[in-house]
């Protein structure tokens, strides 16, 4: 029998508090930001730009597309490098007004969950936790929250929620949407397994409210009730997924949790309106540190030994790594590079002589004892590696961590201040990065492909990323209009690859409007077929955020 759902009212103020710009004109005059995202994505348009500050405002506006028959593109943050935010016509319905944090409770068992709008970023709610000021507004707090909150303030132990998406500027909605994850996942995981409640607001204006372990589709199935008792059946779809830490396409399995099938789901299947969090007790500190090695070789085998790859090589037992990130040899080449281009005046650090790879890596630590233990393990693990704790950087004052933000940060910057040039000559340009994440067993062989089928080139990148996961990010950097197309082939070449490996072509930025042709590589067209079903059983005239993750061709 399959799961039954009922919608619920939607909660807030009608649109006469709500902001509606319907003058593209305008639109592009004045609010020109809102058409863009960091991917570069374009040409782009918007009839209409509406800022909701409430779930109902929410409802109206779809129910009014929808009975228009135009899309609607649901955009917050602007953070994504997919094009998953920019609008190709129709509304432009912005998140980023519903930004506050609305509430706070206990679980059964004894964790807290906090509850926010999708419009809050993740560094203010992080700092609102970590001082335990919340904020919620006072017409919102009733007897029972402040009971809870009261609590939360009383309990002995600091708190975070643990996803770090490397812009922390991003949406918490965003985030959802996306199954965000970062170099902490190695420990904590992407969002998805922090995530315990959504409300979500459908295509046709009814809202859903859906917490994890309730509707599981036990055959394969959900029926979702909604208003003045129309129904819709949703069927879930059967294409495998890889077992890899994974953003690419619906994330379905026979007994699914139906709050699983909108985690990554791109804002095409509903508009999320509420989002509840699990919290975790903060570490009392994290031991920090940048390991130098003598090739990608040593570094990469360091991370395998790390993880506890090997069994006949176990790591040290007091190592539990928290996060592993790699820089490659042309990394520290590009930086070495850049930062004598700029001379006297540069900011990038000074790399040791000798570096010709590097991996960062933290572990968390509750005492004196278990720091020592820890710093002497991983001593211990580097010097079966050809390094030492003696040439690492790092520690644990914030003098000693400024080094590591300022080299992790100065790739990504150098890079995009490289593409920055080249586009002023070619405006077409952009950077081509992989997304690319693969089994733990075929990490060297895929760095190994990268590395071989790009020494018969000529094209600038760099290879850095979160290694701990296999995920490793090829950034190339076209100096012109046929490098950008051979660029673009070769990130699909590897795409394919990552494929025939078992991994997968999105680990952390989903699809978006570019990267169809890698959903198709990774599920084939009867995969696609299959998500469009999904989606047009939850959204008919595919009005939600159209073009993204798959063409709009396929619900037709």
């Amino acid at each position: 029998m399959s799961a039954e759902v009922k919608a619920v009212s939607p909660k807030g103020e009608g649109l006469a508090g709500c902001t509606i710009i319907d003058s593209s004109s305008k639109i592009i005059e004045s609010y020109a930001d809102y058409l863009t995202d960091e991917s570069g994505f374009g040409p782009s348009s918007a009839d209409r730009l509406v800022f909701a500050r409430s779930e109902k405002q929410v409802a109206l506006v779809l129910k009014d597309v929808r009975e228009r028959g135009e899309p609607v593109t649901v955009s917050a943050g602007r953070t994504g490098i997919v094009g998953g935010a920019v609008p190709t016509g129709g509304t432009l319905l912005s998140l980023a007004e519903m930004n506050r944090i609305i509430g706070i409770r206990r679980l059964k068992d004894g964790t807290f969950a906090l509850t926010a709008e999708p419009g809050v970023t993740i560094a203010e709610l992080n700092d609102r936790v970590a001082r335990k000021e919340l904020g919620i507004a006072a017409d919102l707090v009733t007897q029972e929250l402040r009971s809870e909150l009261e609590a939360f303030v009383a309990d002995d132990h600091m708190y975070f929620y643990p996803p770090d998406p490397t812009e922390d500027t991003a949406h918490l909605g965003a985030t959802v949407a996306t199954n965000a994850s970062g170099a902490r996942s190695f420990l904590y995981g992407a969002t998805r397994r922090h995530v315990h409640r959504l409300r979500i607001c459908l295509s046709s204006g009814d809202v859903i409210d859906v917490e994890r372990g309730v509707y599981t589709a036990g055959d394969g199935e959900f029926e979702i009730v909604l208003g003045e008792g129309r129904s819709i059946s949703i069927e879930v779809p059967r294409y495998s997924m890889p077992e890899t830490k994974n953003a690419a396409g619906y994330f379905v399995h026979p007994n699914v949790d139906l709050i699983d099938l909108f985690i990554a789901s791109e804002g095409t299947l509903g508009v999320i309106t509420e989002v509840e969090v699990i919290l975790r007790r903060r570490p009392t500190g994290i031991l920090s540190a940048l390991a130098f090695f003598a090739s990608d070789n040593d570094a990469i085998e360091f991370v395998r030994q790390a993880r506890g790859d090997f069994d006949d090589r176990p790591r040290p037992g007091a190592v539990a790594p928290l996060a592993l990130e790699f820089f490659d040899s042309r990394s520290f080449d590009f930086l070495r590079l850049r930062k004598e281009e700029e001379g006297s005046a540069s900011e990038i650090p000074e790399l040791p002589d000798g570096a010709r790879a590097g991996v960062l890596f933290e572990q968390e630590f509750e005492d004196e004892d278990l720091l020592m233990a820890a710093y002497e393990g991983w001593e211990e693990l580097l010097d079966g590696h050809g390094s030492s704790m003696e040439r690492t950087w790092g520690g644990m004052e914030e003098s000693d961590l400024a080094r590591l933000r300022a080299l992790r940060h100065s790739i990504a910057e150098q890079v995009n201040g490289v593409i920055a040039r080249a586009k002023a000559r070619h405006p077409e340009i952009h950077k081509i990065g992989t997304d690319i994440a693969v089994p733990r067993d075929r990490l060297e062989e895929m760095f190994a492909y990268y590395r071989d089928t790009l020494a018969g080139v000529d094209l600038e990148y760099v290879v850095f990323g979160h290694i701990g996961d296999s995920h490793l990010h090829l950034n190339i950097m076209p100096a012109d209009l046929d490098q950008l197309r051979e660029a673009e082939g070769l990130a699909l070449q590897f795409a394919r690859e990552a494929v025939r490996m078992g991994g997968t072509v999105s680990a952390e930025h989903g699809i978006g409007k570019l990267k169809h042709e890698f959903l198709e590589a990774l599920y084939g067209e009867k995969g696609l077929r299959e998500m469009a079903a999904l989606k047009k059983a939850f959204d008919p005239g595919g009005m939600l955020n159209r073009g993204v993750m798959f063409s709009a061709d396929l619900l037709t």
